[in-house]
């Protein structure tokens, strides 16, 4: 496949190795896993009759109260002798209570000795972290196996293996005569985003009449009132309350866009692209 962009051609980048891959995959988990997802190194797990497994990674989705075990595998290797003994290995270890107990006690720790993984559970108002990652690891995981591209053999190992998998394949192309400096990645993202909230929504309605149509607050708010077909009190009640402002600090920070989008992004931050794109 060839990528052309402004006149611009960028080819398609082969990974040198697993490592590399796994380590441009773990730069990109929020964009493949959700923005309130946290991601930690790659775990060993052992059994008392000394079954060893490890993976690639793990990583928890706060919203969705999911977990994943990362396996990330180049195809020219040998999927199924990777993949299929490495999971089976791991799925013998999770039957065991005191695997998942220090499991459970290892990312606690990890989140707690992380400034930003801890502020990120506190932002989803997660405040027994130790009881939330117990809880979450009672529920078997999902297996996310990354790879550069889908072959028919990742299809039939997904099929075979005991835990519910989740696949996209994760390329890279580079501008000609460039190199790995100038980049585009291409893949699907792992989850599901949901529904725009309903706040978010008034709010965005408002923002665009403001900054795409050079509208006044309180013409905005009429505007999208009737659009919506809801009272002016219930917009902008989105406009601030609901997002911890009063009137007269919203009508300052609407003075400055890129403030505005800030505010939005750290409220609502799966939706940053969204917010981008409406507030150009």
């Amino acid at each position: 496949m060839l990528l052309l962009k402004d006149g611009v051609k960028y080819l398609p980048y082969e990974y040198s190795s697993e490592e590399e891959l796994a380590q441009i995959v773990i730069e990109h988990i929020k964009e493949i896993f959700g923005a309130n997802s946290l991601y930690f190194d790659p775990q060993t797990m052992k059994t008392q009759i000394g079954i060893i497994a490890r993976n690639d990674g793990i990583i928890l989705t706060l919203n969705q109260n999911q977990w994943y075990i990362l396996e990330v595998e180049l195809a020219t290797h040998s999927l199924h002798k990777h993949i299929i003994p490495q999971i089976t290995k791991f799925s013998i270890a999770y039957q065991q209570p005191e695997t998942k107990r220090k499991l459970a006690e290892t990312l606690s720790t990890l989140i707690q000795h992380d400034p930003h993984k801890k502020a990120t559970m506190h932002t989803q108002k997660i405040e027994d972290i130790h009881k939330y990652i117990t809880e979450t690891i009672e529920t078997p995981p999902t297996i996310a196996i990354i790879t550069d591209q889908t072959t028919p053999e990742l299809d039939a190992i997904c099929k075979n293996l005991p835990f519910k998998t989740k696949t996209t394949d994760f390329k890279t192309y580079t501008r000609e005569n460039t190199g790995i400096n100038v980049h585009i990645h291409q893949f699907t993202p792992l989850y599901e985003k949901p529904p725009i909230p309903k706040t978010l929504l008034n709010i965005l309605t408002v923002m665009e009449q403001i900054y795409k149509k050079g509208k006044t607050y309180d013409e905005a708010v009429k505007i999208t009132a009737k659009k919506l077909k809801l009272y002016h009190g219930t917009i902008r009640a989105a406009c601030t309350r609901e997002i911890g402002l009063t009137s007269n600090q919203l009508r300052k920070i609407l003075k400055e866009k890129e403030k505005m989008k800030q505010i939005l992004t750290e409220k609502f931050p799966e939706y940053a692209d969204i917010i981008k794109e409406t507030m150009q």
